[in-house]
């Protein structure tokens, strides 16, 4: 089905995809009732969307990992990787990233692809890409166009989906959840207040990246009570880091220094931490500096915020303390 795809136009693909039922899917003279759908509200407009779809694509992410935190299945997905690897950070361990239709990157859906996999709800966002494919997407099936306004629409992005689904009472499960792992990592460490924690984000060997509480892990820390460095407090309207280059390394310097960084840039983050001005900082020397998958702690998802509160609780639980591992 993916040669086919190559090489067929998008109108045959839609009438294939029309066609492309089950023995199970009763024929349109057969009088089977139409399924039940309710009218959702969303930034290209209003569609008819299904009381209960059963075949989802998804098209950005962080709405994949809320689709599945919500109790839903997909069937298909954009990666930005060939077979879909940067998936599994938005999604359980075990949940099988192989049985997803790929369908293009995340801002450059794949409208013969996403025509082949046949869904009957497509869930996108308002960005770049997205908007512009919104008119081609609907040809396929109905599409809900959820908005997407920066890093901090990771906690509103859950409820927008669960009530765009009819679901809202899975949303406040799903913060539920979050807000009571919170609790115990505040309790685990006993007075986050007490410990100035600060968020290091390796970009390239010769600039570093300090989050501040505006940032999606920002906000984590902030949510805990978590201290930050006075030099990582600074307010910008349109961005939520501060860049520095490596002579202003001491402001990186906290209590304890998460450092946050990918296989991309290890060397980079080696260059970095080998340095004499990274030696020289106390938390450095006290072994209170502490490696974190960037993308994991960049995820900006429910699941990506359990994963950073389980990291904060196994370095400072306690003693408050960290150590490097």
């Amino acid at each position: 089905m993916r040669r086919l795809a190559a090489s067929l136009p998008l109108a045959a693909l839609l009438v294939l995809a029309a066609c492309g039922g089950g023995d199970d899917e009763p024929a349109s003279g057969d009088g089977g009732a139409a399924a039940a759908t309710h009218t959702v509200v969303h930034a290209q407009g209003e569609t008819e969307v299904p009381d209960d779809p059963q075949r989802i694509a998804v098209l950005w992410r962080p709405t994949l990992s809320a689709l599945v935190d919500l109790g839903f299945e997909p069937v298909a997905a954009s990666a930005e990787t060939a077979d879909g690897s940067d998936l599994a950070t938005f999604l359980p361990a075990d949940f099988p990233v192989s049985d997803l239709e790929l369908v293009g990157g995340s801002r450059e859906p794949d409208i013969e692809a996403l025509a082949v996999a046949d869904p009957d709800l497509i869930l996108s966002v308002d960005v770049a890409g997205f908007a512009e494919a919104y008119d081609s997407l609907s040809q396929i099936a109905p599409t809900v166009s959820l908005a997407w306004e920066g890093t901090g629409s990771w906690r509103s992005h859950v409820t927008e989906l669960a009530e765009a689904l009819g679901v809202p009472e899975r949303a406040d499960e799903v913060v539920a959840e979050y807000d009571a792992h919170v609790q115990e990592v505040r309790d685990a460490v006993g007075d986050p207040g007490a410990v100035e924690v600060s968020l290091v984000r390796v970009q390239a060997a010769d600039v570093l990246r300090l989050e501040t509480p505006a940032s999606f892990p920002g906000q984590v820390l902030d949510d805990v009570g978590f201290a930050r460095p006075a030099g990582q407090l600074e307010p910008d309207p349109d961005r939520d880091f501060i860049e520095i280059s490596l002579e202003l390394i001491p402001e990186a310097n906290g209590d304890a220094i998460f450092v946050l960084a990918n296989g991309e840039n290890t060397g980079a983050r080696e260059t970095i931490t080998s340095s004499a001005l990274w030696q020289n900082l106390p938390a450095a020397q006290a072994g209170d500096v502490v490696d974190a998958d960037y993308a994991v702690w960049g995820s900006s998802t429910y699941r990506g915020a359990h994963a950073i509160l389980d990291d904060l609780q196994a370095a400072l639980a306690d003693t408050g303390g960290t150590s490097t591992p």
